[in-house]
């Protein structure tokens, strides 16, 4: 499907391009493949120390090599917030936001995904979408499944 999507873009003006993210989250060889085709790349913190990186900031600048031109290299480091590396080689970093009270983690790193690609996808900064992602995330940690994350929207 990606492969489409790419053959596609390939015939538009880079203003109506479909971006894609990838998220690759697990420890699977197979899903490495998956790093050069996203616009927006997540990777987790189990792939970032599979590949012997102990910060996040390490995981990006050794990994960066392995996504395409231009693309948008993400991860988030639980308790320590998440960062990201641009196209032009910037770092930037969000801290976390986590709940007084931790009630449910299920869902947070999805959730962290959906706010970064929401802001991106708003035309926000990427230092912005970073807060936004690890805000929402936070939020999220705070209660039972989803319901009021959509509150984030009028925060």
């Amino acid at each position: 499907m990606i492969q489409q999507v790419d053959v596609f873009n390939s015939k538009l003006p880079e203003h109506l391009k479909i971006t894609i993210s990838v998220e690759i989250e697990k420890t699977r060889e197979p899903l490495y493949q998956l790093f050069p085709y996203g616009d927006v790349v997540f990777v987790s913190k189990d792939v970032a120390r599979h590949f012997g990186f102990h910060s996040a900031e390490a995981a990006l600048k050794g990994l960066y090599d392995r996504v395409k031109k231009g693309a948008v290299l993400i991860c988030a480091w639980a308790e320590e917030g998440a960062d990201a590396l641009g196209p032009d080689g910037s770092l930037v970093h969000s801290d976390a936001f986590p709940p007084e009270t931790l009630v449910d983690t299920l869902g947070a790193g999805d959730t962290f995904n959906a706010g970064v690609i929401y802001t991106i996808s708003n035309g926000g900064s990427l230092q912005d979408a970073l807060n936004f992602g690890c805000r929402v995330a936070g939020r999220k940690c705070g209660f039972h499944g989803y319901d009021g994350i959509s509150e984030m929207l009028n925060d």
